[in-house]
């Protein structure tokens, strides 16, 4: 078994170290050894890099948070019909490893005409987008949607579902070819180009308002876009990208101070709410919710609704320089590492 683990992370060179152990000769009761094709790739692994990811362990530890491979061996009280099916599965922490143990009640059959890295997307990406969109709330026909880092997975994610449901969708980026290309693959929504010296507020009519409001980023972005809710509208936060790069106590100060303090009477009266979402939280005290996630996802893929975008393939030879890239906001999109290439 080969592992991608941080070693030293809060420093300008992360250091990553790749590892090679053991597992226990056969996995534990009620578990699956699933040989790795892909490990996916979140900013939640380059924040982890940054030390700005509260809930990660101590150092040294693995990321990663879902892997897609093939079921090699089954512990006691598995059906032995799981052996070589191809799967995908969350792996709170630990998914940069090209061999892993897994609960056999928590993978879920990979979608057959999607690549591993492709899978990889529905995990995290997909399953967070249909929580914030499906479960904390819902588009509706002609609603007026508004999404943040739409070149993020999750981001393209939810503009997909979006307009699958009938809403206008407005998406920002901060990169102009990022947000070029997916104008072109979603011709008749809104581009806007958000960076710090024009953001997407000065862009916006006054009067321009919206029902659904997605963002990953908190501070300003946060406060003017609950502003721009209509009555009965809703800001889902799911992030602080504001917060990426160095730790800075200033700079988190300065994030908590823009982004507003609400009272709920006000909200009340305003009818404007916010919901925020916490998805390691939910997984660790809801793993069934997740599951009915990831499930959902896998159907609905394997039956052409959704198609993830091409994920760009990282080589083993490659994970740190990309990481690296990948944290200072050059990389976009879904990335995942793949541990042989014949899986691209």
């Amino acid at each position: 078994m080969k592992q991608w683990c941080l070693v030293q992370a809060d420093t300008a060179l992360p250091v990553w170290e790749l590892k090679t152990g053991m597992l226990r000769p056969l996995p534990a009761p009620g578990h699956v050894r699933v040989a790795v094709e892909a490990s996916g790739i979140n900013f939640a692994d380059a924040l982890m890099m940054q030390g700005l990811y509260g809930d990660a362990p101590k150092t040294p530890f693995v990321p990663g948070y879902e892997v897609v491979g093939t079921i090699q061996a089954i512990g006691e009280g598995v059906p032995t019909e799981m052996l070589q099916q191809r799967i995908m599965a969350f792996t709170p922490f630990g998914g940069f490893s090209s061999m892993i143990d897994l609960p056999a009640s928590q993978v879920v059959m990979a979608p057959t005409q999607l690549s591993s890295p492709e899978a990889c997307a529905l995990v995290t990406a997909y399953v967070t987008a249909w929580y914030l969109s499906e479960v904390l709330t819902s588009v509706q026909p002609g609603d007026q949607v508004l999404v943040h880092s739409a070149a993020g997975a999750v981001g393209r994610a939810l503009m997909e579902h979006s307009i699958q449901q009938g809403a206008r969708v407005w998406f920002s980026s901060r990169n102009p070819e990022k947000l070029q290309a997916l104008a072109e693959e979603f011709p008749g929504q809104v581009a806007v180009l958000n960076r710090s010296e024009r953001p997407w507020w000065t862009q916006i009519s006054a009067d321009q308002k919206f029902d659904r409001i997605f963002d990953p980023l908190a501070g300003l972005h946060l406060a003017q876009g609950y502003k721009r809710l209509r009555p009965g509208g809703v800001l889902l936060s799911y992030g602080a990208a504001v917060r990426s790069g160095r730790k800075s106590l200033i700079r988190d100060a300065l994030m908590i101070l823009n982004s507003g303090i609400y009272n709920p009477i006000t909200m009340l009266l305003a009818s404007r709410s916010i919901a925020t979402l916490n998805m390691l939280h939910v997984g660790r005290e809801r793993p069934e919710l997740l599951l009915k996630g990831l499930k959902t996802m896998a159907e609905r893929a394997q039956n052409g609704y959704l198609r993830p975008p091409l994920a760009a393939a990282v080589a083993v030879a490659d994970f740190e320089s990309t990481m690296l890239a990948f944290a200072r906001g050059e990389r976009q999109g879904k990335l995942a590492l793949v541990w042989n290439l014949s899986h691209i």
